[in-house]
């Protein structure tokens, strides 16, 4: 997966489930370009980011987001 496609997947996951993005969460382009270059897989980078900063999961609803629980 080249670079771009992998933050956008990234961005799209952590959109999901907590709201933010790479930029929200403070990751610059050369940490981001660390971890692709690792090959971590953008579910497993996202599933440990938001173990490390303790995230709280939102899940979608009818009326809007709401905070959830795994």
């Amino acid at each position: 997966m080249q670079f771009e496609m992998w933050v956008c997947t990234v961005d799209r996951l952590m959109r999901r489930d907590w709201c933010i993005d790479t930029a929200d969460a403070g990751l610059s382009r050369d940490e981001l370009m660390q971890v692709w270059r690792d090959g971590e897989a953008p579910v497993a980078f996202v599933s440990w980011f938001a173990e490390k900063y303790d995230l709280t999961r939102y899940e979608r609803s009818p009326y809007g987001l709401r905070a959830g629980r795994r």
